[in-house]
């Protein structure tokens, strides 16, 4: 799914914004793409219902959990968008 970006611009303290070039390549990503990232991470702490929902079924149901004892199919049902 292709989300629409908002194209934004801010002003950032020079010694912040080296710092955030540095972390960014030291994962390998762009400095947008760090930045952006880190702000959902601090946005969407809190798991949403759906989560919350799922997290109770593992808890308390785990008998309905699907045990992985073959990676790679389940990383391909995950890249065919099965799971």
């Amino acid at each position: 799914m292709i989300q629409e970006k908002k194209l934004t611009s801010i002003r950032l303290n020079r010694e912040l914004y080296k710092a955030l070039q540095k972390r960014a390549k030291e994962e390998n990503r762009s400095v947008n793409n760090f930045i952006e990232t880190t702000l959902f991470e601090v946005l969407y702490r809190e798991p949403n219902e759906e989560t919350l929902a799922a997290m109770d079924e593992a808890i308390n149901h785990p008998e309905k959990l699907e045990q992985i004892t073959n990676i790679d199919a389940f990383l391909e049902k995950v890249r065919d968008g099965e799971i």
